[in-house]
């Protein structure tokens, strides 16, 4: 049970990386779609452009509470409107949790 949060928490951890290097990369604003099925990262412009999916926790049996389920990263890795978003990754009574902060950081606990 533990490994598979683990491993869930691990995979949104880095597709949030990802995304923000993708962000900065581009000097684009990307939106982040975070959910239990899917995790999707889209180019924000005149016509929105998913650059990245990925299949969400619930390939492992792990559940995805977010306080916010959109979260959006400007060209610069800063966040827009995701400071202190949490994220919980829970299967049964093990849970692990990231928080976002509007430096674009993420934190693992």
């Amino acid at each position: 049970v533990g490994i598979a949060v683990d491993r869930g928490t691990g995979e949104v951890a880095s597709f949030f990386q990802t995304a923000r290097y993708a962000a900065i990369s581009r000097d684009q604003r990307v939106r982040l779609e975070l959910g239990e099925d899917s995790l999707r990262a889209v180019f924000e412009g005149v016509t929105d452009s998913v650059f990245l999916r990925r299949r969400g926790p619930s390939r492992y049996a792990v559940g995805l509470t977010a306080s916010r389920a959109t979260i959006r990263i400007g060209p610069t890795g800063l966040g827009y409107g995701a400071a202190n978003t949490k994220l919980v990754l829970r299967r049964g009574a093990v849970a692990e949790s990231l928080t976002t902060s509007r430096l674009g950081r993420l934190k693992r606990w």
